[in-house]
C-alpha cells in the first residue's frame, strides 16, 4: 500500500515525513464529514489480481521482456481457471499475442494500461505456432515436490537482477533466494593494515566506521545513492581474496545499495572491467568472487535509491586454500533436483532443486572451495555463457561532445548488451552516473567534480570488453554573479521547501513544488538591479527526478512586462540555459510539462555572464 489502505481527503492521518506527498494515497478515501467513500486508483490496480486470483492459486507462468514492454503473470485458480495480467509499461500501444496450447488471440493495450483475463476450460497441452507478436526466450522447468509439481522459469531478462561474475572466459550468473548462502573456504583477514575512502561521507558517518569492527558506528553517503557512488578498501598491501560480507547494521536495515558492481586495482588508478555484480538486500549482503590478488577493492552503485547507503561493518575474506571460482554444479546430493538446458544463444543453464524438508549443501567450484547451502523449497539458478559469444562493442559517437559537470550526454555503438551488468562509462579513470543502458545507446552524466578541460571519455560493455571512446571537453563557466540581496518567489511551493531556497549557496536545501509539474507552474528571481547576463543554471541537486522536462524563460526589466528569451525541450537534473546577451532585473522560468509523478525541485539557480 502507498500509504495505508484509507486516509481521509488531506491524506491524513500524516506525519512529518509524509505530510504533502501527492503519492501517498490511500486504496480509500473517506471523508470524514459525511462518510463518503471514494475508491482511488490504487483500489481498482489492485483489484486486477485480488479479483480474480483466488487463494490458493498457483502462479504457472509469466514473462519480463524489459522496461517499456508488456509484462505479465498468469495465474491457476484451484477450480481450474486461469488469469492472465497485462501491463503496457511502455509509452505507446503494443500489440502481444496470448497462447494456450492450440487456443490464442491477439490484443492491443494502450500506454500505460493494465488487462486481466480470465477463462475457464480443460488445461491446453504443447506448444502453438500462433503466438506471432511475441517472442518467448524463456524456458521452464519443472520439479517434484510433496505438495505436487513445482516449475521453475528462466527468463534472461531477469538476470542482470541476480549476481554475475567474470571467471576465466566465462560469465557466471546465479541466483540467492533468500535464506540461501554460498561459503568459502577463507577466514576473514585483518583489518590492521586498512584504510577506507567513499565518493561521499559526512562527518558523522566517515568511511572509516565501516572497517573499524563496530557495528554501532557507520559509514554514510549521506544522501540516496547514485549510480556512481563508491565505497573503496586500501589492503594496505596484495592481498588475495574471494568473499566480501557488507552488513548494514541492525539499525539501519534499509539502507544498503541496491545493485552493485565489484572492482579491485592493483595499484588503486587502473581498476578495468567490474568482476562482480548484483543486488543488495536487508541485513548483509555476502558478495562471492573469483579468487584475486589486489590491494584495493570498490564497490560502486549502479542504481539511484531513495535510502541512504550505510555500511556498518565490512568483513574480507582471504582464500585459505584453491583458486577456483563459483561454476554450475555437476554432482549434487541426494535428495537435491538437478535440471540442464541451453538455449539457442548458448546461454547453459543449471537449476537445483530442494524439495525436502531441510537445507541442503552443494559444491559449485571444481576445487571444492565453495559450497552453496539452499533452503527447503527453493531452487538455485545458474547461468553460464562464454564471454566470446558476446557480441564485440563498438563506440560510435557521443553527443553533445562538451558540458558542465553533472549534465546529461548520450553514447551510441552497438553491442553494449541489453543491461549495465558489468558495463561502465569512464571520464578518465571516474565513473559516469548510469541513467539508461540498451545495446545500442548508453545515457549518462558527466561525473561531479571534474576540472574544466579534455578528458577521454570511454565505454567497456556488459561483459567487460573494450568498445572504445572519444574526447569529452568539461566546460568551466567562471564565477556566477553575486546573489546578494536576491530574492524568488513561484506559482506554488510545498511548505518545507521555500523558494528563497534555490539563492541560500546550500544544494541540500531546496525550493520545490509541493504539487506534480503541470504547464504554467513557475518560479520567479529578483536579482535586485538590473544586470547582464547570457547563461542561467537550474540545479536539482541530490534529486533523480524532480527537474523540469521542458521550459520557457522569460526576462523583464519591471517584473510586469516580459520576454521570452529561449525554449527547452531536454530538461535534466543539473541543466544550463543559454540565450541572448540580456540587461533585466527579472528571471522567470515557466514550466511547459506536464510531470505529474515528479514535483519541481531547484536546489541552487545561478545567473551566468
Amino acid at each position: 500500500m502507498l500509504w495505508n489502505i484509507a486516509l481521509d481527503p488531506d491524506r491524513g492521518p500524516l506525519n512529518s515525513d509524509t505530510a504533502g506527498i501527492p503519492m501517498l494515497r490511500g486504496l480509500l478515501t473517506i471523508d470524514p464529514a459525511d462518510g463518503r467513500v471514494t475508491c482511488n486508483v490504487d483500489y481498482h490496480a489492485l483489484a486486477h489480481a485480488s479479483r480474480f486470483v483466488k487463494p490458493g492459486a498457483r502462479r504457472i507462468y509469466s514473462n519480463t521482456f524489459g522496461e517499456g514492454s508488456i509484462e505479465n503473470v498468469a495465474f491457476q485458480n484451484p477450480d481450474g481457471s486461469k488469469v492472465l495480467i497485462a501491463h503496457n509499461s511502455g509509452s505507446a500501444a503494443k500489440t502481444f499475442s496470448v497462447a494456450d496450447g492450440t487456443h490464442s488471440f491477439d490484443y492491443t493495450l494502450n500506454a500505460g494500461d493494465a488487462v486481466t483475463f480470465t477463462y475457464s476450460g480443460p488445461a491446453q497441452s504443447g506448444r502453438t505456432p500462433a503466438a506471432t507478436k511475441v517472442s518467448d526466450p524463456t524456458h521452464d522447468f519443472t520439479f517434484t515436490s510433496a505438495s505436487g509439481p513445482v516449475t521453475v522459469t528462466y527468463d534472461p531478462a531477469l538476470l542482470p537482477y541476480q549476481n554475475s561474475i567474470r571467471t576465466g572466459n566465462k560469465l557466471v550468473t546465479y541466483s540467492l533466494p533468500i535464506g540461501a548462502s554460498v561459503q568459502t573456504t577463507g577466514r576473514a583477514l585483518s583489518r590492521s593494515k586498512w584504510t577506507a575512502t567513499a565518493s561521499a561521507q559526512p562527518d558523522w558517518g566517515v568511511a572509516a566506521n565501516a572497517i573499524d569492527g563496530d557495528i554501532n558506528t557507520r559509514l554514510s553517503l549521506g544522501h540516496g545513492p547514485t549510480s556512481g557512488d563508491w565505497f573503496q578498501i586500501d589492503l594496505g598491501n596484495p592481498t588475495s581474496f574471494n568473499k566480501i560480507v557488507l552488513d548494514t547494521g541492525v539499525n539501519d536495515s534499509f539502507d544498503y545499495v541496491t545493485r552493485y558492481q565489484i572492482y579491485v586495482s592493483i595499484d588503486g588508478v587502473d581498476w578495468g572491467s567490474a568482476i562482480a555484480s548484483g543486488s543488495g538486500g536487508i541485513g548483509k549482503i555476502a558478495v562471492t568472487l573469483p579468487t584475486r590478488t589486489a590491494q584495493y577493492i570498490r564497490i560502486v552503485s549502479t542504481a539511484p535509491s531513495g535510502f541512504w547507503w550505510a555500511i556498518g561493518d565490512i568483513e574480507v575474506y582471504g582464500s585459505a586454500r584453491g583458486t577456483g571460482s563459483i561454476a554450475a554444479p555437476a554432482v549434487i546430493p541426494n535428495g537435491l533436483q538437478l535440471r540442464n538446458w541451453t538455449s539457442k544463444e548458448g546461454e547453459q543453464v543449471t537449476v537445483v532443486f530442494n524439495g525436502t524438508t531441510d537445507s541442503k549443501s552443494f559444491k559449485i567450484s571444481t576445487d571444492g572451495s565453495y559450497t552453496y547451502t539452499l533452503p527447503s523449497g527453493t531452487s538455485a539458478m545458474f547461468t553460464t555463457k562464454k564471454l566470446s559469444s558476446f557480441p564485440s562493442p563498438t563506440f560510435s559517437e557521443l553527443k553533445p561532445e562538451r558540458g558542465m559537470p553533472r549534465s546529461k550526454f548520450t553514447i551510441r555503438g552497438s553491442g553494449f548488451g541489453d543491461a549495465q551488468g558489468l558495463g561502465t562509462v569512464y571520464f578518465g579513470s571516474s565513473y559516469a552516473e548510469i541513467d539508461t543502458w540498451s545495446d545500442t545507446s548508453i545515457s549518462a552524466y558527466v561525473p561531479k567534480g571534474l576540472p574544466a578541460g579534455k578528458v577521454t571519455v570511454s565505454v567497456k560493455g556488459t561483459s567487460g570488453a573494450d568498445a572504445g571512446g572519444s574526447s569529452f571537453e568539461v566546460i568551466d563557466l567562471g564565477p556566477a554573479l553575486p546573489r546578494t540581496g536576491w530574492t524568488a518567489k513561484a506559482s506554488d511551493a510545498s511548505q518545507w521547501d521555500a523558494p528563497g531556497n534555490m539563492l541560500d549557496a546550500n544544494s541540500d536545501t531546496r525550493y520545490s513544488s509541493g504539487t506534480g509539474q503541470y504547464d504554467g507552474l513557475w518560479t520567479q528571481v529578483d536579482m535586485g538591479q538590473t544586470q547582464t547576463f547570457s547563461k542561467i543554471v537550474l540545479d536539482v541537486g541530490d534529486s533523480v527526478s524532480d527537474y523540469a522536462r521542458s521550459a520557457d524563460v522569460y526576462v523583464s526589466t519591471d517584473g510586469t512586462d516580459w520576454t521570452k528569451v529561449t525554449s527547452v525541450a531536454d530538461g535534466q537534473r543539473v541543466h544550463l540555459i543559454s540565450f541572448p546577451t540580456q540587461t533585466v532585473r527579472y528571471i522567470k522560468v515557466v514550466n511547459t510539462g506536464n510531470v505529474a509523478r515528479s514535483w519541481w525541485s531547484v536546489a541552487e539557480f545561478n545567473v551566468y555572464n
